[in-house]
């Protein structure tokens, strides 16, 4: 009952007393309102955030697990705002929000989610929604870690959306003892961190760059733009200094030097 939906429970006290002390002087130096907490399994991180923001909002999928955080709150010994039994892919996060009146940027976000569905929600979250929310405070692979870090060799699609107004940092390893049932990968734990200035760009101009080009990536600019023509489909007039360079070794100035090309 407890892992059909793949979930490894954060057992050891002394990672989950650090992601909270983590949870509580980010919340507090920020300026925040809110805290929302996906996928709180066996509330071991809740239990020990949930006097941290007069607005806690859960969003637990699995739904016995829902009853027994209810049964909770019900007995006094959990205290959240709200809690919604659905899948966070299917939930409109700003839309409950806004029933509070909160922003996404006085938000912080914290979970600790089967690693299958990390891209995903990542997607969701930071190419829907924008690039609103305050911080971030989650649990990854290291493969992930790898791909979406500000030093990656391979700039992935996932990447460059997080990086366009987030630094990706690095707090602490987890070892596969620290879960259970113990994951067969390696983890670690990430906080994403609002930049203090933004790439000279369009955020959805530069989402709208990179559907066009992501799937051509192992091609040079100049081969994209070919075929673009050929297909009839939207294309960028590419100066000739890039044209020979491929979408992972682009920087933000040099798709702003594109953007700007007539």
């Amino acid at each position: 009952m407890w892992t059909y939906l793949w979930q490894n429970f954060l057992i050891d006290s002394k990672v989950r007393s650090y992601i909270a002390d983590k949870v509580y002087k980010l919340f507090h130096s920020s300026d925040s309102k809110c805290l929302i907490e996906i996928w709180p399994g066996k509330w071991a991180i809740t239990k020990l955030i949930d006097q941290t923001s007069p607005t806690f909002i859960l969003i637990e999928k699995d739904p016995d697990l829902t009853v027994k955080l209810q049964a909770k709150k019900e007995n006094s010994e959990l205290n959240f705002t709200q809690l919604i039994n659905q899948d966070v892919l299917e939930v409109d996060v700003p839309s409950v929000l806004s029933q509070y009146s909160i922003p996404p940027s006085q938000t912080i976000v914290v979970w600790n989610l089967p690693y299958y569905i990390t891209s995903p929600i990542l997607t969701k979250f930071f190419w829907l929604w924008k690039q609103d929310f305050a911080w971030w405070i989650f649990m990854v692979q290291d493969e992930v870690w790898e791909r979406i870090s500000s030093s990656a060799n391979k700039k992935s699609y996932l990447r460059r959306i997080l990086n366009f107004a987030y630094e990706v940092k690095y707090l602490k390893q987890i070892w596969a003892k620290s879960f259970s049932p113990p994951p067969k990968v390696k983890s670690c734990l990430i906080a994403l961190t609002p930049k203090s200035s933004l790439p000279d760009i369009e955020f959805w101009d530069f989402v709208e760059f990179l559907d066009i080009y992501s799937p051509f990536s192992r091609k040079t600019l100049n081969a994209i733009q070919k075929i673009s023509i050929k297909q009839d489909k939207k294309y960028y007039n590419i100066p000739e200094n890039l044209s020979k360079k491929r979408l992972e070794e682009l920087n933000f100035s040099d798709i702003k030097q594109i953007f700007d090309s007539k």
